[in-house]
């Protein structure tokens, strides 16, 4: 390591001590234009009287335009915590109970498996431990992971195809035993939360988490005029890739936002925060589930995973090919939010030990003690 990229990652083990933006900055710069690992990226620092974004790097390989606190990039999994709000949403309300079975709130042509006499509840899918796979079983599926496959295969399949599946589904495990992370469960969450709201999905999470919250550009679909500001996916060579499209399961990782807005929302969830969503975001962490592969406890959306220093509340977001990730300490109040509109192909090994995307700089920013490179692994 040259003697530039020790005194950088020193700076930064400082970061929330002396207010050191040139820290994440240099970090920024090393991976972009030394390291080569990802053509821009953004970090929003939050604590309750301030909220900081330190940007470095292009939007497109093509242009010159630089990353800012207005660029839309995909946050993939992090939608999940959106989801699990509005689930807390709607439990708080007293529409749904967190353990009810999901089957409750299903319309009539869902049946959902069951095994040694347990039910899937909500608070199962929330956590991730269902017994369901991590995707549904896609037709003509090659036995190993296929990018290309998934790409075309996750917006191709239909409704009808997965209420024709659900019943016949093996659960890996019974519900509530074991953790295993996965798409289907939020995608069925999602379909008992629409039946039961009486409305869209989409439409139950714009009006019950997005609008009071005033982010307007954090969508499932960027309007006309956001288009010009939507960072590219690109692949490890650096090259373009097309977006990301989760069809049905929209619900686990569809929603595109920017800096400027999940710091708002970072904001939002600190504990003591008085935001109109802060009593649901409190109640995500009461329900904690044994996380082994993450070394860590899942709560609902969140994961909290153990590090040097000590724990912290997380929750990564890992497209096709761009990356971000939200850590943050409900102790200290203190938030980070990365961005990267490039992640390299490894980090499809499940759990993969974090990845060099956005994970590791915002594990590393919060906790210094992590290396860059990453510790905790990877969820997405």
């Amino acid at each position: 390591m040259t003697a530039l990229g020790a005194a950088a990652i020193a700076r930064a083990a400082r970061a929330f001590e002396v207010d050191d933006d040139d820290a994440i900055r240099d970090i920024l710069r090393r991976r972009i234009d030394v390291e080569k690992r990802t053509l821009g990226m953004a970090v929003c620092v939050v604590t309750p009287d301030r909220q900081r974004i330190v940007t470095w790097g292009r939007e497109r390989v093509a242009d010159s335009r630089p990353v800012s606190e207005k660029t839309v990039f995909e946050i993939a999994s992090i939608t999940k915590v959106f989801t699990a709000l509005l689930l807390a949403d709607m439990a708080l309300r007293g529409e749904v109970g967190l353990h009810d079975p999901v089957a409750r709130h299903l319309p009539d042509d869902f049946h959902v498996p069951e095994q040694d006499g347990r039910q899937i509840t909500l608070a199962d899918l929330a956590t991730h431990t269902s017994g369901l796979p991590w995707w549904p079983p896609f037709p003509d599926a090659p036995q190993s992971f296929d990018i290309a496959f998934m790409m075309r295969a996750v917006p191709q399949y239909s409704l009808e195809q997965f209420k024709a599946w659900l019943p016949n589904c093996h659960l890996q495990n019974p519900p509530g035993a074991t953790w295993a992370y996965g798409n289907t469960d939020y995608g069925l969450l999602s379909m008992a939360l629409a039946h039961r709201g009486g409305r869209p999905y989409e439409a139950l999470l714009q009006t019950r988490v997005l609008d009071p919250l005033g982010l307007t550009d954090t969508t499932f679909h960027p309007t006309a005029a956001m288009a010009s500001r939507l960072a590219e996916g690109h692949n490890d060579k650096l090259m373009p890739e097309p977006p990301m499209d989760v069809g049905i399961f929209a619900a686990a990782g569809g929603l595109r936002s920017t800096p400027r807005d999940l710091s708002r929302f970072a904001a939002a969830i600190l504990p003591g925060s008085g935001s109109r969503i802060a009593h649901a975001a409190d109640l995500l962490l009461t329900v904690r589930r044994p996380a082994p592969p993450i070394d860590g406890m899942q709560a609902l959306g969140w994961e909290i995973r153990n590090a040097p220093g000590g724990a912290f509340v997380s929750k990564d977001g890992v497209s096709w090919w761009q990356g971000a990730s939200m850590v943050f300490d409900p102790d200290k109040k203190e938030a980070v939010v990365a961005f990267s509109n490039t992640v390299p192909v490894l980090r499809f090994a499940k759990y993969s030990g974090g990845g060099v995307g956005a994970a590791d700089v915002a594990q590393h920013i919060l906790r210094p003690q992590i290396p860059l490179g990453g510790q905790n692994g990877t969820t997405y």
